[in-house]
């Protein structure tokens, strides 16, 4: 009978103590330098986590909701990383996995030997990669350039969570507790291309405000004692500056220069393929004739659709297999883009898993700049 009290007051001191772990950190930063502070938190962590966990195999990704106002609570929020999502493995080696499974250490070297330097034994990293402008900026196209050369140099690591750490699986820690722990891992040591994704203390409308105004895509919000459950649960919020999001290519107008416009696709509640509209506008020579070339190849003779819109222009359509990302200023009440502007291919998005965001309507509207 007396087991039952005993289990509550040892996991109310976990509780205590795990929450104590800030305040710690925070000490510590003040008297010990980064790799003494390491130690301390390794041996902090595992006291309080019990038993160690086997080292996940793969992890799903959390997903991020979009929405059009800050929710109500308690929140911290990032800047909004416009980039190539990527889960760090750290093992007997470094692989670096996509959103969607796909092994991208070997395009990826120098960030696989930087976090190689971390003085971990096993540890799973979520994070981005991006490419920076003079400014610090995420620079997308600048992103797909260096993939797409060849030329990784310039590509950076900027990492906002840690999943599990030194056989401690710490998935049902609060994000505050795992981002705490992360940046005193990042800081351990010196790496030029692997940064943490800092948290920005203020009001989000003014983070939007500001992030806006930088031309940054938005920011992202997660919610405090959240847990990472590899799944869209609206713990991880996005707010962005206008209306963006993946559509699928279902082919092309033609023009003398190849293509005139593209024709943009999403999938239905029922994922049947419906017509969305179409972009021309953003689209560079160089993108034409590289989308050109590909989309040749793709050609079929029938639309990929049940219910095919009326366009006027001489219409190629192709297999629905090729994503890009557009902005625009709205949906209309017929579900078409209105000022559609191309901003890249998204060869790390697959076609089956592209339909209407959930949100909108811009965060943007909300502030005035």
């Amino acid at each position: 009978m007396i087991i039952g009290p005993i289990k509550v007051l040892v996991l109310n001191l976990k509780s205590a103590l795990w929450s104590g772990f800030r305040t710690v950190r925070q000490f510590m930063e003040s008297f010990l330098d980064a790799r003494h502070r390491l130690n301390i938190c390794q041996t902090w962590i595992v006291a309080m986590a019990g038993k160690t966990r086997e080292f996940p195999d793969s992890i799903a990704p959390q997903l991020v909701t979009p929405v059009s106002r800050p929710p109500a609570g308690e929140w911290q929020y990032e800047i909004k990383w416009d980039g190539y999502r990527m889960l760090a493995c750290i093992d007997a080696g470094v692989t670096l996995w996509t959103k969607n499974g796909n092994d991208w250490t070997k395009r990826l070297p120098h960030l696989a030997r930087e976090l190689r330097k971390l003085p971990i034994r096993g540890a799973w990293i979520d994070g981005e990669v991006v490419v920076q402008d003079a400014d610090d900026r995420p620079a997308f196209q600048a992103l797909q350039e260096a993939f797409a050369t060849g030329n990784s140099a310039e590509l950076r690591y900027v990492a906002f969570d840690l999943l599990y750490f030194d056989g401690v699986d710490l998935r049902s820690r609060p994000v505050e507790q795992r981002r705490d722990l992360l940046r005193v891992l990042l800081q351990s040591v010196e790496m030029d291309h692997v940064r943490f994704s800092d948290t920005l203390d203020a009001d989000p409308l003014n983070l939007l405000a500001s992030a806006c105004q930088m031309g940054l895509e938005g920011i992202v919000g997660k919610r405090l004692g959240s847990r990472y459950a590899g799944e869209r649960d609206g713990s991880w919020v996005k707010l962005k500056c206008s209306l963006r999001q993946e559509f699928i290519i279902l082919g092309y107008t033609r023009a003398s220069a190849g293509i005139g416009s593209l024709l943009l696709g999403l999938h239905a509640d029922d994922g049947q393929l419906i017509y969305a509209g179409r972009v021309s506008s953003g689209l560079t020579n160089r993108q034409i004739a590289v989308l050109h070339g590909r989309l040749q190849n793709l050609e079929r003779g029938s639309p990929p659709l049940r219910v095919v819109p009326k366009i006027k222009a001489r219409t190629v359509w192709v297999e629905p297999v090729l994503v890009c990302e557009v902005k625009f200023a709205e949906l209309t009440s017929k579900g078409k883009v209105r000022h559609a502007v191309f901003i890249a291919l998204r060869d790390d998005k697959p076609a089956s898993g592209i339909s209407l965001e959930s949100s909108t309507e811009p965060a943007l509207s909300l502030i005035h700049i």
